[in-house]
Order: C-alpha cells, then sequence, then structure tokens
C-alpha cells in the first residue's frame, strides 16, 4: 500500500477588497509608510476631490501662481507668464476664481488694476509650494537649466509661514490661528 501523498501547497491567499494585506511576522516596517493616516472623522466626500473641482481646472494653478509670486498680477501679465494661454480661458478662470473668493481686484475700482488673493485664496499657497517642491526636486531636469534636484528652501529661502500657511501649525500640534503673513517679504 503506498502512503497518502501531501496535501498541495496552498496558494497565497488573496486580500479581499478593502482588507489589510498579510503582514509577514519576519520583515522589518518600511522607512517610510507607503500609507498616510486614515482621517479622523467621517466626511461625505473626499476633501482632495472636491478642492480639485475648484482647483484642478486647466490653467487655474498657474494663474494662481502668478498672483500669489507676482506682485501686481494683471490680466496682461498672466497671459505673458503662459504661453498658450487664450485670452477667453484666462477670463473665465478669473472669474471662476473671483466667483470662488479666491482672488480679488487689488482696487476694484480700476478695471486694470491686478489681482490678489483673498483670505481663503491664501490657503492655496500651501498647495502651490507643495507642487514646486514635487518639480524642484523630481523633475530638476525640466525645471533647472543644470538638472540639478533642489529643495524648496533653495527655491523660497524666505517667508516660510507664507509657503505653508496653517500646515505650519499643524505640524506643531496646535490649532490654526489665522494667518498673519499676507504677502511675501517683496510685497507680494
Amino acid at each position: 500500500m503506498r502512503a497518502a501523498s501531501p496535501p498541495p501547497p496552498l496558494a497565497p491567499e488573496v486580500p479581499r477588497r478593502g482588507s489589510a494585506p498579510p503582514v509577514a511576522l519576519t520583515s522589518t516596517p518600511p522607512a517610510v509608510p507607503r500609507f498616510g493616516p486614515r482621517p479622523a472623522i467621517p466626511y461625505k466626500t473626499c476633501p482632495i476631490q472636491a478642492s480639485l473641482g475648484s482647483l484642478g481646472r486647466k490653467w487655474s494653478m498657474l494663474v494662481l501662481r502668478d498672483i500669489s509670486f507676482i506682485e501686481g498680477s494683471t490680466f496682461a501679465s498672466i497671459r505673458r507668464h503662459n504661453p498658450g494661454l487664450g485670452s477667453r480661458t484666462l477670463s473665465l478662470r478669473l472669474k471662476k476664481l473671483r466667483a470662488e473668493g479666491l482672488i480679488e481686484r487689488a482696487n476694484p475700482a480700476d478695471r486694470s488694476s491686478g489681482y490678489r488673493l483673498t483670505e481663503k485664496g491664501l490657503d492655496t499657497v500651501p498647495v502651490l509650494a507643495a507642487l514646486a517642491q514635487f518639480g524642484a526636486k523630481h523633475l530638476a531636469a525640466t525645471v533647472f537649466p543644470d538638472g540639478r534636484p533642489r529643495s524648496l528652501a533653495e527655491v523660497f529661502p524666505v517667508q516660510r509661514e507664507f509657503m505653508v500657511g496653517e500646515l505650519a501649525q499643524y505640524i506643531r500640534g496646535g490649532e490654526p490661528a489665522g494667518r498673519t503673513v499676507r504677502r511675501m517679504a517683496n510685497g507680494t
């Protein structure tokens, strides 16, 4: 009589959707977390998705960039800094950003005056800073003539509080006290 053959090896268990993958007991945790923390409170709609509905339209972030970092940004100067941006599209983006309360005319009585960020618009600066950091670090060959990656501190060495806004207070573990730095040192 033959001895019973051992059972076939089990197929690796495939984690079900929404469940955490199995953790090997002998592995060491990764140095960089692969996933961020889960929100502490439930929400109806993803805040990133909601923000992209407002900020994610083509040209919107570049228009905000110019208004944030270039003093006295006018319709003409924004067009000049953004080749390919047509007058009609720029007009629509400015109208939308004004309707959402992100920008306003520096002098409402003068149609030729430049634009500036509102208090609400100032909250977009850390988003712009994060995009600038990503580009300076990971797209250096496109961004800089020498192709050398740079840190945000090298690109924007002053006004760190302006660049990170309420995130600075969040990192320190406190509640935001409101924005005290309205413009960068050069007046923008």
